[in-house]
């Protein structure tokens, strides 16, 4: 009995919702520490009162213990503290050998941040959506036809966020470039000068990664660093810092990240002195949170924390336009990086432009890298290629892509030259009309991406 006693003040006590238990009068015979942050009421000063007291007080608004005193089943209801906490009460019934009523349990979870987060974040949905119908205004007034495709509107979105010192969540599928997307949201934002941090949380170790987030003192444990060592919220103080694979984040870590994200205080392993962190939290994921949630293996108020603004990127093959920008890019990179001076042939162009790219961004970055090592002669085409790279292009475009791909390089090298609709169109003898529709295709819907 002793130890059933022991282990139950061990429960109260570390729960991370607040407990009450009663007896069958409704007496209160347990009660954990937290109910001070809930109640305004110390507990020592709680236990030995009734629940109807306790009512009466104005303590517990209405009393959920007292509806099962009287019900015998389990009741959940929402309620309001004097320090103007909404919270959520689920109170059980437990029965003796005879089937008499013996004891109440009650679970009490603070929701006001919750549902203030809910609000902030619907706040923000508005918000954009005024300014995604105030674009779209400015857009027909000035008579502009913009590539609606879903890059650029994740493009107009970051630009809108960044400067808002909010929480962000990138959701897409491996390799979309997600961690391309945080750096520019850092390098957009007022703490720009400050320090990026890139945090994985699924390849650190699960036993390592508490001291990695959030550091430790000397002799915190054994191998401990003399001095202790600074955690990576700590090293991201006035930056940001990107929570990668947050989705592997072990559940026990997810309730201290909480916790740091709520006080924005951290505590370093081994030691009792907050430190206060000013950074700001990007979180990453290829899995999808909300189904995480519903399993039950990702909080979800962590989840709302981390939701403020929530970005879903899209896969690579459905961002084609983006395609060729990213070959421009990996090219001049590992021109530079090798000592290199390669280019990709139109068809080598229109081929990339056209795979599939399961692995996305970074699969086609790898591709790039290993043909321009791997080539022949400073202009890499199929001829150039080993037998194992040699692909038929005629079976993989049809002739209308093909086209299209000839007409995008000519018009974006020919604008280069003739950089407006006027100049283009004398030209190439086609009336402005067409050479305005041709910019926009192949010129004005990269933009956006292109000088990201």
């Amino acid at each position: 009995m002793e130890i059933d006693s022991l282990l139950l003040r061990e429960i109260v006590q570390h729960s991370f919702d607040e407990i009450f238990i009663t007896d069958n009068n409704g007496t209160v015979l347990h009660v954990s520490p937290f109910c001070y942050d809930l109640y305004g009421v110390e507990a020592q000063k709680i236990i030995g009162q009734t629940v109807e007291e306790l009512e009466q007080q104005n303590v517990l608004n209405p009393s959920v213990s007292k509806l099962v005193l009287a019900s015998k089943v389990a009741e959940s209801r929402i309620q309001f503290t004097k320090l103007n906490k909404k919270v959520i009460v689920s109170a059980y019934p437990t029965f003796d050998e005879a089937g008499e009523l013996e004891r109440v349990l009650s679970f009490s979870r603070d929701i006001t941040e919750l549902e203030m987060l809910k609000e902030k974040n619907e706040q923000v949905a508005r918000t954009v959506a005024l300014h995604e119908k105030e674009l779209e205004r400015l857009r027909r007034q000035k008579g502009i036809l913009q590539d609606e495709s879903k890059m650029q509107k994740l493009m107009e979105l970051i630009s809108k966020v960044s400067y808002l010192d909010v929480t962000i969540l990138l959701e897409g599928e491996s390799g979309v470039g997600k961690t391309r997307l945080a750096q520019l949201v850092h390098k957009e934002s007022f703490r720009k000068d400050e320090p990026y941090i890139e945090v994985n949380c699924g390849a650190i170790p699960e036993a390592l990664i508490e001291s990695e987030l959030f550091g430790y003192e000397e002799g915190a444990f054994t191998g401990a660093r003399k001095g202790g060592k600074k955690g990576y919220f700590e090293i991201a103080q006035k930056g940001t810092i990107l929570l990668d694979e947050i989705a592997e984040l072990p559940l026990h870590l997810q309730v201290k990240l909480l916790s740091v994200l709520q006080n924005r205080k951290i505590t370093r392993i081994g030691g009792n002195k907050e430190i206060k962190i000013d950074c700001r939290v990007i979180c990453a994921t290829n899995k999808n949170l909300e189904q995480l949630v519903k399993l039950g293996d990702f909080r979800e108020d962590l989840y709302f924390r981390i939701n403020v603004i929530k970005i879903e990127v899209p896969p690579l093959r459905e961002r084609k336009t983006e395609i060729i920008l990213l070959i421009d890019e990996f090219t001049k990179e590992f021109n530079k990086k090798y000592h290199l001076n390669k280019s990709f042939s139109t068809e080598m162009i229109t081929w990339m432009t056209h795979q599939y790219w399961p692995g996305n961004v970074r699969e086609l970055r790898n591709y790039i890298e290993k043909t321009m090592i791997l080539s022949n002669g400073e202009k890499i085409c199929f001829a150039s290629l080993d037998p194992d790279f040699t692909i038929n292009l005629e079976d993989e475009l049809t002739l209308g892509e093909y086209m299209e791909a000839m007409e995008r390089e000519f018009i974006i090298r020919k604008y280069e030259k003739y950089p407006n609709s006027i100049a283009l169109g004398k030209a190439l003898k086609i009336s402005q009309a067409t050479a305005n529709r041709k910019i926009n295709k192949y010129i004005r819907s990269s933009t956006a991406i292109l000088n990201k």
